[in-house]
């Protein structure tokens, strides 16, 4: 059977949409109605089918959905992200353990109203197989933050401006699935599991916006 290429979570219908030869992992996908994570990979490995369509560059792609709110968007806070993901705060967000001396922001810019985030992480994370290295994207869709991030495999060798051409198409897939564009099969819903204890949130001139709140999930 078919892997699906997108997947529709959340209680109002986010749709995650992956680029070509990129497929849902029902096993590693968890929909809690509130938040979602979505994992996605080659779909001939998913599907166990050398017939599926495989994609160009071979990576990992997850995708986090916030919880909705109308308290204000990422693309009014994206001034000042920079300095946010690179303070302790921000860098401990961003690291797979909480630890912000794991982590180093690289690189950073926003295109429109989508932040992009190239960073290395050298603590381990829910995600076996990938390396340290990974480019995100962090964009509103509806009244939900959607962080969009490409993770190399290990022992394979992936140039920046690759992962980064990858990410775009994963943003451009999710967007023109939430726009109502066609993409491919959908996923059934994925049943949610006993509800996990939040994260503490940190502190910090940022924080009062609750923006990040939002992203940690």
């Amino acid at each position: 059977m078919p892997a699906p290429s997108q997947i529709v979570v959340t209680s109002d219908q986010i749709v995650v949409a992956g680029p070509t030869g990129y497929c849902v992992d029902p096993t590693a996908t968890r929909d809690r109605g509130e938040t979602a994570f979505v994992l996605m990979g080659n779909c001939a490995a998913i599907s166990n089918s050398r017939r599926a369509v495989q994609p160009e560059v071979p990576a990992v792609l997850t995708a986090s959905i916030s919880e909705a709110s109308g308290d204000g968007s990422l693309r009014e806070s994206i001034p000042g992200l920079d300095a946010f993901f690179r303070s302790e705060d921000g860098r401990s967000l961003l690291s797979r353990s909480q630890d912000s001396a794991s982590v180093t922001v690289l690189d950073s810019f926003h295109q429109g109203d989508v932040y992009f985030l190239h960073a290395r992480d050298s603590s381990e994370g829910i995600v076996d197989g990938v390396g340290p290295d990974y480019w995100r994207a962090y964009m509103d869709v509806g009244p939900r933050i959607a962080t969009l991030s490409v993770l190399g495999l290990e022992g394979q060798e992936m140039s920046d401006e690759t992962s980064l051409t990858t990410l775009r198409a994963f943003v451009t897939s999710v967007t023109g699935a939430n726009s109502g564009d066609a993409v491919d099969s959908v996923a059934p819903p994925v049943a949610p599991p006993p509800p996990a204890a939040r994260p503490a949130a940190p502190s910090g001139p940022l924080w009062n916006v609750g923006l990040f709140r939002r992203i940690l999930g």
